[in-house]
């Protein structure tokens, strides 16, 4: 006959589930002060010590960085390596059990003689290469037992799962944060160069992208298209507003830097820009191995922002809502900062006149409802414009 199935006392459950959640709040954590904060508030009672220390190895030192206890120990103090108890259990990955302080030659009994320390245990995070320690410590002299030996193991251990956690995506954001730098680079370095070849300055890319944003903001705002402008799109958008004239590189100098007006046939191989920026961007977007979002997004402006709602634009004849709505805003920003911004081949318009150019657009040249919201922040505009207005020429 079977032996009957005896069930855990329910201290012992009790214990399992606040390990248990203990576990699971070191999960959670998003930085080593949550950790940290985890360990305080949950370790002592675990564990029936009279106090829980978190040292962290920092530089060749042992770092007391945290600490629950019924009297001062060591919080915020740094020790060499070799001269503490939680230095020895870092540096040979071994949990140290202690019953009397006093007669263990490893113990620095002079930083302990303040203290009400009689007897601990030191149990390192991360059994290999340890990157710290947990301290429990007890007033009274005695032996911890096994139980308690196997909760703080399994909280340091749920500890260096923690700590792993958050390197990893600290490492992952560093290495996002890096890629975004080098992307928003490369974005400049392709402006820059169409800059080179061409009457624009980088004032322009700077004006053309604020704004775009601010008539994005403001169509969302107003409650038009606004699933396809969410933040992540306006940030796009912004970033990707400097390629729409990438094009340009293609284009021959005697065109591109003639000081004058086109005639119909140059004008036609000037149109060709909003082509051969498109042809640039999907050769980078192939030399990346697939597509990218913010080249995509960029590869559409540079392809779009010269199409017109009635259908008479370039380089494709679409018409209304067939435009993409990045194409339909870059148009306005690039046709008012056009007006306002003299060149040598036409004078600058004044704000007025530019708003009053765009508005009689409407439903021509433009989209009519972002040429309505753009007559709503028009000021705006201006105020772009003057904040980044080019240097006067001689």
């Amino acid at each position: 006959m079977p032996a009957p199935v005896s069930n855990p006392p329910a201290a012992s459950l009790d214990a399992l589930s606040a390990l248990d959640a203990l576990a699971l709040d070191l999960a959670m954590a998003r930085g080593l002060d949550e950790i940290m904060a985890v360990v305080r508030r949950s370790a002592r009672g675990l564990t029936g010590a009279d106090g829980i220390s978190f040292v962290l190895r920092e530089n060749g030192r042992c770092y007391y960085a945290d600490e629950d206890a019924i009297a001062p120990l060591w919080k915020g103090q740094r020790f060499p390596m070799e001269s503490c108890i939680s230095g020895w259990a870092m540096l040979h990955g071994e949990v140290v059990v202690i019953e009397d302080i006093y007669q263990d030659s490893r113990i620095p009994h002079a930083a302990y003689r303040p203290t009400f320390v009689r007897s601990l245990v030191m149990v390192p995070v991360r059994q290999e290469d340890p990157v710290a320690a947990i301290g429990a410590y007890w007033a009274r002299q005695h032996r911890p037992g096994q139980e308690v030996i196997r909760t703080l193991r399994r909280i340091a251990n749920s500890a260096a799962v923690a700590m792993t956690n958050i390197a990893l995506v600290n490492s992952l954001s560093a290495a996002l944060e890096e890629a975004e730098r080098a992307k928003d680079a490369v974005i400049l370095a392709m402006a820059s160069l169409a800059e080179t070849r061409d009457n624009e300055t980088a004032n322009h890319v700077r004006r053309t992208q604020h704004y775009l944003r601010a008539l994005a903001q403001a169509a969302r705002e107003h409650g038009l298209c606004a699933g396809e402008l969410d933040d992540a799109t306006l940030d796009l958008l912004y970033k990707s507003a400097p390629l729409h004239d990438i094009g340009k590189v293609g284009i021959p100098d005697s065109i591109l830097l003639k000081p004058g007006r086109l005639d119909a046939e140059e004008r036609a191989v000037m149109q060709t820009h909003a082509e051969l920026g498109r042809v640039a961007i999907a050769n980078a977007e192939r030399h990346l191995g697939g597509s990218s979002t913010f080249l995509g997004l960029a590869k559409v402006i540079a392809h779009t922002h010269h199409e017109r709602w009635d259908g008479t634009g370039y380089p494709q004849g679409l018409a209304g809502t067939e435009i993409p709505l990045a194409g339909r805003l870059m148009a306005i920003a690039d046709v008012y900062d056009a007006l306002v911004t003299q060149r040598v081949y036409k004078a600058a318009m004044t704000h007025a006149d530019a708003v009053a150019v765009i508005l009689s657009e409407r439903g021509r040249q433009f989209d009519p409802e972002l040429v309505d919201i753009f007559s709503e922040i028009a000021p705006l505009f201006g105020e772009i414009h003057a904040r980044f207005a080019d240097a006067p020429t001689a």
